[in-house]
């Protein structure tokens, strides 16, 4: 998924150009500190493009700066530098790739991370959420510019952990004995949309994530995302899994495509089980749903179900390799 554990990029870059050709990412390196995560890296991108999103750093995560003339905090320049040097050791180390990918945190999930300086979240300002969500596609489109730039073919993908949170209300305000109104559903399915457009618009695909189970599928679906990323790990006493699987097999069945993170790893190491049991993880899933292999193939990838930051060192090349190992057998099983 891009996230690695370490704070180099030039390891991440050789694992994926060697075992992930096809799509590799610019790495994601959160061990670094604060800057190098999920959230410090989108907000540097944010404020290239709308400098009052400027960020800096507090004892429990990110609040916006409230500067609004430039995006010079320390924590932006940090994050800043940090971006440009995975970037450039992508660029070397993926030369002649067909394609790559970039993530980069949803706008929900900034909007359920970052504090204003009052120190409630940005869901708490509905101004506030208005400039976000008209800023975001701008920086969405300029990440998917400069990957055309080096790769004909552009994927960005959009993190969002913190939907589902944010549309059931499950996001705690400062004291944690309330939570924050819900953001109705067409509010968050026109602010993706408007992202995932401004990303095609630009000529790239977009992908968008959600490691939390159940995700909300169909307004993933709804966005006109390339692709849906979800965490197929999950399981229930019956066997099924997480996620509501009438809506697994309407997405399956449309033109919009699914990332299976069906590849799970052990915090601190490696793999988390047998090939044979992701590979059955994936066939099982398309049984209950009624879907041939060969039907869901050109619509399927596989993964792992976030990012592999908290594996150990050795553990991410391992499990990168369980991924293609994966997919291997699934491509056979379809030539079959």
């Amino acid at each position: 998924m891009g996230s690695f554990p370490g704070t180099e990029p030039a390891e991440p870059v050789r694992i994926m150009a060697g075992e992930n050709p096809a799509l590799p990412s610019i790495p994601e390196l959160p061990a670094r500190g604060p800057g190098a995560d999920m959230v410090g890296r989108a907000l540097a991108l944010l404020a290239q493009v709308a400098p009052e999103f400027a960020g800096e750093t507090t004892p429990s995560g990110w609040r916006l700066a409230g500067r609004t003339t430039d995006a010079s905090t320390t924590a932006m320049r940090r994050a800043t530098s940090w971006l440009r040097q995975d970037w450039d050791t992508a660029e070397d180390g993926y030369q002649g790739a067909p394609s790559c990918k970039v993530a980069i945190a949803g706008p929900w999930t900034l909007a359920a991370s970052v504090e204003l300086r009052n120190g409630h979240r940005m869901l708490f300002d509905p101004g506030a959420m208005r400039d976000l969500t008209t800023a975001y596609p701008a920086m969405a489109a300029a990440a998917a510019t400069r990957l055309r730039d080096t790769w004909p073919a552009a994927v960005v993908q959009i993190d969002e952990p913190w939907l589902p949170g944010v549309l059931a209300a499950r996001i705690k305000t400062p004291s944690g004995l309330d939570f924050y109104r819900s953001v109705a559903a067409e509010d968050a399915r026109r602010a993706l949309t408007e992202a995932v457009a401004a990303v095609h618009n630009a000529g790239a695909a977009a992908i968008l994530h959600c490691c939390a189970v159940p995700a909300p599928i169909a307004l993933m679906r709804e966005t006109g995302a390339d692709a849906v990323s979800l965490d197929l790990t999950s399981q229930r006493a019956d066997g099924r899994g997480g996620h509501h699987e009438e809506a697994l097999g309407t997405l399956l069945e449309s033109d919009c495509a699914l990332v299976a993170g069906a590849v799970p790893w052990r915090l601190g190491g490696g793999p988390a089980e047998p090939v044979a049991a992701s590979v059955t993880r994936v066939t099982a899933l398309l049984d209950r749903l009624g879907i041939p292999l060969d039907d869901a193939a050109p619509r399927l990838a596989v993964s792992t179900p976030c990012g592999v930051a908290g594996a150990s060192p050795d553990g991410a090349r391992a499990v990168t390799q369980r991924v293609a190992h994966v997919v291997g057998i699934l491509h056979r099983e379809v030539s079959a």
